[in-house]
């Protein structure tokens, strides 16, 4: 725990538990975090919407990360306090909105293709009775439950049928009356579903103790989870962090201490070649696979780009006559540049580099 009074845990949903709420908030910690939709809150809010309007507040608006041509606008209400004291804060978003109406809609076409498609299939194979039909249909409708209601019509003909004889010479032959029964489907969009489901769209709902920030510089600070979501991710992938079979905690602690360093030279390497570009107004750089330019470079581009860099040693007699450093190029010499490493790192190499003085 760090005891600092500026510092706000922010975190997914996983944090978002009564034991973890509680512990930051007892240590005098402050937090924000995303409830999830299965606990009270979210249920209540959810269905009260459906029936009650809200006073939205405007937030704020950004541009969107991928679609630079649409522009993202946020709105904030406050829904006071839960049980806890916690604030909880709904924010709606225009561009989740969108995303969630679209993906209403393709399910929903969907949905009718895969009915349409089952038409021909019907009344054949283990599609005869009305109790299968049914069991295809819900399977279909399932990721639209509610929001189509399907209907399997019955209709029937009258069929004469010959009762066969049992006896050698038949008499006159004897015919009997059955039903036939064919099945089909109707269906149609339940409007007013689709509409009340509709009002939850883009919606979302944060939980902090913070009692000082407006709504609106909580979800800002919210919004900046997506890049300690990236510094995760190079821990996990970038560093190769791997689980440690370790019994004691405090051991654990220290190798994922060493971890937290390394990643903080790879935070600081990416700052400092980023900053030293903008200055020396370097739009791009060619260090990425058949030398294509990237704008941001990150540290696994880094180490790409300088994977041909090795110490050559000439022997003669077992005795070092000469050490050389092969593959440094002038890019790679302009790269150490922005990033801050002196050449004389690449000049001075000797090998056995990586052991300290003394040991």
């Amino acid at each position: 725990m760090i005891h600092k009074e500026d510092f706000i845990y922010i975190a997914d949903c996983k944090l978002c538990s009564n034991k973890n709420l509680a512990y930051i908030d007892e240590n005098n910690g402050y937090f924000i975090t995303i409830i999830p939709k299965n606990h009270n809150e979210s249920k209540t809010f959810m269905e009260h919407i459906k029936t009650n309007d809200v006073q939205w507040e405007d937030a704020f608006e950004i541009r969107h990360s991928r679609k630079k041509q649409q522009v993202n606008k946020y709105r904030t209400y406050e829904a006071g306090k839960n049980k806890k004291g916690y604030r909880v804060i709904w924010v709606h978003s225009s561009s989740k909105d969108q995303d969630e109406k679209n993906r209403r809609r393709k399910k929903i076409e969907k949905a009718q293709k895969a009915l349409q498609e089952l038409i021909p299939k019907l009344n054949a194979y283990h599609l005869k009775t009305q109790k299968d039909i049914s069991k295809a249909v819900n399977k279909i409708c399932k990721p639209v439950q509610g929001l189509i209601n399907v209907k399997i019509t019955k209709g029937r003909k009258q069929i004469c049928k010959r009762i066969p004889s049992t006896r050698r010479q038949a008499d006159d032959p004897i015919y009997e009356n059955k039903w036939s029964f064919n099945y089909g489907l109707e269906w149609k969009i339940n409007e007013q579903a689709v509409i009340d489901d509709s009002k939850t769209d883009g919606l979302f709902p944060l939980i902090t103790n913070n009692h000082l920030l407006d709504a609106s510089e909580v979800l800002r600070m919210y919004n900046r989870q997506s890049y300690l979501e990236k510094r995760m991710y190079t821990k996990k992938s970038i560093l190769d962090v791997a689980p440690v079979f370790l019994k004691k905690e405090s051991r654990i602690e220290a190798v994922l201490l060493l971890y937290f360093f390394a990643l903080m030279i790879v935070s600081l390497i990416e700052r400092n070649i980023r900053l030293n570009m903008k200055r020396q107004k370097i739009e791009k750089l060619p260090i990425l696979p058949q030398k294509m330019n990237t704008k941001k470079p990150t540290w696994n581009n880094i180490r790409y780009f300088c994977r041909d860099i090795h110490l050559a040693e000439v022997l003669k007699n077992k005795v070092t006559i000469q050490l050389d450093v092969q593959g440094l190029s002038d890019l790679h010499r302009k790269v150490c540049e922005l990033t801050e490493v002196p050449s004389s790192a690449y000049k001075n190499l000797h090998d056995r580099w990586w052991l300290f003085e003394g040991t």
